[in-house]
């Protein structure tokens, strides 16, 4: 082996070496993130996220505008939940969106244009609901004060799109009566329907 082939192979394992350093540093938060329904401390069905930093409260399911459908508070927590996982386990989910599908506001994952989609639906809201608005309220990130800390959660200037990410990062860590999924609760629904089963926190 000549001598400028020992110091491109040399230079080739070092740029190895390096990269290797540098995916071990990266957060390793999004890879250990599992999404759950469970009960909050004060029974409200709530969809959690067991982060590394610990347990975060994400949605809280109170309202009752869907139930007359089927879709009350527990349904859209246990469904809702397991899209989060599911979304999150492909990659998709590192933004949530604000947008429209089949004409009705909702929720979804990514910030591609259009946001949203059937295979990117997290849940939809109800008629009339301004979808940017709610991010913010479903997610209790304030935006009045350009000194909020949760304000940056917030990439773009309408709070149209969340970064998940920073949100579970930054997101205050909850006690919840149990550190695994409530067994009252089944998080693996058998059917998915197409609509989202509603989602809207507010009556």
């Amino acid at each position: 082996m000549t001598k400028w082939q020992s110091r491109t192979a040399a230079l080739t394992l070092g740029a190895i070496a390096i990269g290797t350093v540098t995916a071990f540093n990266q957060p390793s938060y999004a890879q250990s993130t599992t999404f759950y329904c469970g009960v909050s401390r004060d029974g409200v069905p709530t969809t959690f996220a067991n982060t590394r930093r610990g347990t975060v409260a994400v949605i809280k399911w109170t309202s009752e505008h869907f139930s007359y459908s089927g879709y009350t508070p527990e349904r859209r927590c246990q469904e809702v939940s397991s899209r989060f996982q599911r979304l999150h386990n492909s990659g998709q989910l590192r933004f949530v969106t604000a947008g429209y599908l089949n004409g009705q506001p909702a929720i979804c994952a990514g910030n591609s244009s259009p946001p949203c989609t059937d295979a990117k639906l997290l849940f939809t809201l109800k008629p009339g609901s301004n979808a940017a608005e709610r991010i913010q309220r479903i997610f209790e990130i304030g935006s009045a004060n350009a000194n909020d800390p949760a304000r940056p959660l917030l990439e773009s200037s309408d709070g149209s799109s969340l970064d998940m990410n920073r949100f579970l990062e930054q997101a205050p860590i909850v006690q919840t009566p149990g550190s695994a999924p409530n067994p009252a609760l089944n998080t693996q629904p058998a059917v998915e329907p197409n609509n989202g089963g509603g989602g809207d926190l507010f009556n």
